[in-house]
């Protein structure tokens, strides 16, 4: 794949760096965060319109929800079948104005087929971005020709939310927008007479993501352009890959992280937790999170209890305990701040049903905070609320 190589070999490179042995950097994220929020108040120089990230964790729950197209052999297949059987270099977008870095991408999809990738998206030169590119087209390719396809029944796209524009000559150089999506990838095997396996075998591919975006120029005009990543992924029949969600026990911390934070996170809302540095094992654990409204606009709607996971040597090991649902206030001015209360019981949640509810052994922990917000302002295009999910972290805990 000219043109393309040395993206490969970066992706899985930092794959086998990570292994399944993931450590979260905790003070380096922490400082992430830190240079995020500083940027923030600080001159770009670029216009960022970016989109909520968090749309990962909400993905694979959607895959395959009512209202997903049905393949089989009617003959009505998606249009993504047509690309079915055609060489890469077809499929992959030529260079141009827009440009394309995958951020986060699953490199083993498990069971459910499910690949999950998040982009940065830059336009030079551009004024505006709309809420979502036009298109995404994400293929399975082995040996240089396309033999997957994503079958369409469930992506999600979360609209942009945030704006930043240079304060000082006001002049806009590029736009950049992160979105996050997912694709559950069936095989070219059963199209075009539905006789074929719809499963992806296992083994090793590659995946091709392919944005088509439309920008406003600073004429008041628009274009159009595409832009291809290409990463390596492996599927497996092991159940062990693929979590549906990284918020479930026994998920790799690595795919909270990639969720976590104002880069995974950006819209308008944040949030920042005191958590106290040690806690005593089989006590809970309360603290509060402050919510802050970053953005030029209100935002009113409401909460549930906040989320509190815990993970520990590369793992989820503790979920949030069910509570009576509850609708807390979420409103915030432009700037303005609220608190919330947040609590863990520090029971573990192991694999095993027998070990399950177990309290946390003593030792050394990350702390991670989820909210979901139900908004009606800003509402949806159909008039409707609108839902956001932010996942904030890690804040490290010693328990002992």
């Amino acid at each position: 794949m000219s043109g393309h190589d040395d993206l490969w070999d970066a992706a899985r490179d930092d794959a086998e760096r990570r292994g399944a042995a993931y450590e979260v950097p905790v003070e380096r994220v922490r400082a992430r965060v830190r240079r995020r929020r500083a940027a923030r108040a600080g001159a770009t120089g670029t216009l960022a319109l970016a989109t909520v990230g968090a749309v990962v964790v909400a993905v694979p729950q959607l895959l395959g929800a009512p209202g997903g197209t049905a393949v089989g052999s009617s003959g009505d297949w998606p249009a993504a079948f047509a690309r079915c059987g055609q060489p890469v270099d077809d499929v992959v977008a030529p260079p141009g104005r827009v440009e394309q870095t995958l951020l986060q991408a699953r490199d083993v999809v498990g069971p459910d087929r499910t690949w999950l990738g998040t982009t940065s998206t830059r336009v030079d030169g551009a004024a505006a971005l709309p809420d979502a590119f036009d298109d995404v087209e994400v293929v399975l390719v082995r040996d240089g020709v396309v033999v997957g396809v994503d079958g369409g029944d469930g992506r999600v796209v979360v609209g942009a939310d945030e704006v930043t524009v240079d304060p000082g000559s006001g002049t806009v150089t590029a736009v950049t927008a992160s979105w996050g999506y997912g694709a559950r990838l069936v095989s070219c095997d059963q199209y075009p007479d539905g006789e074929g396996d719809p499963e992806v075998a296992a083994g090793d591919y590659e995946v091709v993501m392919t944005q088509t975006v439309t920008w406003a120029e600073p004429d008041g005009s628009t274009a159009t352009g595409r832009a291809s990543v290409t990463a390596p992924v492996r599927v497996s029949d092991d159940a062990a890959h693929g979590q549906d969600s990284p918020e479930t026990c026994g998920a790799p911390a690595s795919d909270l992280a990639a969720t976590a934070g104002p880069e995974a996170n950006p819209f308008a809302v944040t949030l920042d937790a005191d958590v106290p540095s040690t806690s005593a094992p089989g006590s809970p654990l309360r603290f509060t999170v402050t919510a802050t409204n970053e953005g030029t606009a209100a935002v009113t709607g409401t909460t549930g209890h906040l989320g509190v996971l815990l993970t520990r040597d590369g793992r989820v090991v503790g979920t949030p305990a069910p509570r009576e649902d509850v609708a807390l206030d979420a409103s915030l001015p432009a700037g303005a701040s609220r608190t919330f209360e947040a609590a863990s019981d520090l029971r573990g949640c192991a694999a095993s049903d027998a070990d399950a509810g177990a309290p946390l052994q003593p030792g050394e922990y990350e702390v991670w905070v989820t909210a979901d917000l139900v908004l009606t302002t800003p509402g949806g295009a159909d008039g409707g609320a609108t839902r956001e999910h932010l996942v904030y972290g890690p804040w490290p805990l010693r328990l002992g």
